[in-house]
């Protein structure tokens, strides 16, 4: 067996659990620590709760949750905000979280802005980045300059980048990934188009035309070997947002301690799946209907 071999078991049982047994148990939670944020950004809601009761979780409620989520059978956490790295209560800080869920969980994951320093002790670590230097600053509160020293710097072994392409940054994905290529540890791209809350942000959402043109973009940068991590199959089925959904292997959880079973907007906005942009859910979705592009997105990102 090779060191990550033991990391695959629990997979293999969630599928015979779900395809065997018929057992409905999730596979990933999306783990909102904070509404707080270190910006401003025009493409996200969730910045403007930061004020809202409950907007902030306790380490005791933190952690509660994480237990309620394995008692579940999740497998993957992802924790996200607000700003996740800016996390604490008390003497705890969010690496203290990353290693309270390492211990339950087979992959822990953390998606930030990029802001502060990227060296946590997460097993996968994204980076949002929405463009070159102009675009992104112009969405993500003139921030690409303090990312960039960090993306740089970083010494994380799985350090994927994060881009949602919306109406005014849609044209940056090849020559950001040019530009990428001065980052050493960089390992891979994952996109998702964005979604409108219409809770605040930005009215960025991409029309038919300019979402298939996108997509089919992204389509073509793949096959030229760039390091695209979304599979083929799913980008395409995106394109007409005609996919199979499986929202039941998704939970949500939220600062105030709000678990939620299902759609990632649900709890957090209005659902509207003909707006739907969430790549993340379309490869998991694909992977569990075993859909061989999918399932292989699920490796190269997760365990391999």
């Amino acid at each position: 067996m090779t060191p990550r071999s033991p990391r695959l078991i629990p997979f293999l049982a969630f599928f015979f659990r779900r395809k065997v047994l018929g057992q409905k148990p999730p596979l990933l939670a999306s783990f909102k620590v904070t509404y707080r944020c270190n910006l401003a950004c025009r493409v996200c809601p969730f910045h403007l709760r930061a004020g809202e009761a409950g907007g902030h979780m306790s380490w005791d409620a933190a952690t509660a949750s994480l237990d309620a989520l394995r008692r579940q059978g999740v497998l993957i956490v992802v924790f996200e905000g607000g700003e996740p790295l800016l996390w604490r209560d008390g003497p705890y800080g969010i690496g203290d979280l990353i290693a309270y869920a390492r211990g339950r969980f087979p992959r822990v994951a953390v998606t930030t802005n990029g802001v502060q320093p990227l060296d946590i002790p997460a097993d996968i670590l994204w980076v949002s980045v929405d463009g070159l230097p102009e675009t992104h600053d112009r969405l993500r509160s003139r921030s690409f300059a303090r990312v960039w020293e960090n993306l740089r710097s970083s010494r994380h072994d799985r350090l994927y980048v994060h881009f949602t392409i919306n109406r005014e940054n849609r044209h940056d994905l090849r020559p950001l990934l040019d530009k990428l290529r001065e980052v050493r540890m960089f390992k891979g791209m994952t996109v998702q188009l964005f979604y409108p809350y219409n809770q605040g942000e930005a009215p960025l959402t991409l029309d038919g035309r300019e979402r298939k043109e996108a997509l089919e973009t992204v389509i073509r940068l793949k096959r030229e070997g760039r390091p695209i991590l979304n599979s083929t199959g799913r980008l395409r089925a995106m394109i007409a947002n005609d996919w199979r959904c499986h929202d039941d292997i998704l939970v949500n959880v939220d600062p105030d301690g709000t678990i939620t079973r299902g759609c990632y907007v649900k709890s957090r906005g209005r659902i509207d799946c003909r707006a739907c942009g969430f790549s993340p859910v379309a490869e998991a979705s694909g992977a569990l209907d075993l859909r061989p592009g999918a399932l292989w997105a699920g490796w190269s990102v997760f365990l391999r």
